[in-house]
């Protein structure tokens, strides 16, 4: 009975200090739920800062910043699919992004 009450202490402290660590980790990454919130609501093309572009899955900072480029260098997007014309953005890129973004 002393061995069965000491492995589940054992595993009590694992289990406690598990959960202490994936909430320190959570904490640390505010931004993760903020992604989301902001995943939640598309982004146009037309009208999004770098920031807001790289909120967008798989889009850096330099990919975002080539977006904004292509809008000052070209005029507003008229549609998404205008997306792939960026450098470094291509069908795989827009099928990821597709459902984040709009055109108004």
């Amino acid at each position: 009975m002393k061995k069965r009450l000491t492995g589940f202490a054992l595993f009590l402290a694992i289990a406690t200090q598990s959960t202490a660590i994936a909430l320190e980790e959570l904490e640390e990454n505010e931004h993760v739920s903020s992604y989301h919130e902001v995943a939640m609501e598309k982004i146009d093309l037309n009208s999004a800062s770098i920031a807001q572009l790289t909120t967008l899955p798989g889009v850096g900072s330099a990919k975002a910043k080539a977006i904004v480029q292509y809008r000052e260098e070209v005029g507003p997007f008229l549609e998404i699919e205008q997306i792939t014309q960026v450098k470094g953005i291509g069908n795989k890129m827009l099928a990821k992004i597709q459902q984040h973004i709009e055109v108004k």
